[in-house]
């Protein structure tokens, strides 16, 4: 399994977190969700929805900026509640799936 498809059935919560970090340990991804920091609730997973435009997310998610560990992020209508990645590159994971986040707001990934 590679670590977005473990990424993407966590945050769907197909997968609980010791689930998904010991898969991330097994694929070699070089990081694990911090259970102090990355934690989605049963009342979040219930509460996140993604529909067919990145517009459409909302709920709870984990924000992948490069620095070695996942942040959880809020989203409403495809824009982040507390982040704003400006013109630095990111990605979230929620709802079983990636989008990249350009500044606050979710988009389609490139490529």
């Amino acid at each position: 399994m590679t670590t977005n498809e473990i990424l993407n059935k966590y945050t769907t919560g197909e997968m609980a977190l010791p689930e998904a970090n010991e898969a991330l340990k097994e694929a070699g991804a070089g990081f694990t969700l911090d259970p102090n920091r990355n934690v989605i609730t049963q009342e979040e997973f219930v509460a996140t929805t993604a529909g067919e435009t990145p517009d459409t997310v909302n709920g709870y998610g984990l924000m992948d900026h490069g620095v070695g560990c996942l942040e959880k992020v809020h989203v409403v209508n495809g824009k982040t509640v507390d982040v704003n990645m400006g013109a630095e590159t990111a990605f979230v994971y929620i709802a079983g799936k990636k989008y990249e986040l350009k500044g606050d707001t979710l988009v389609e990934p490139e490529g």
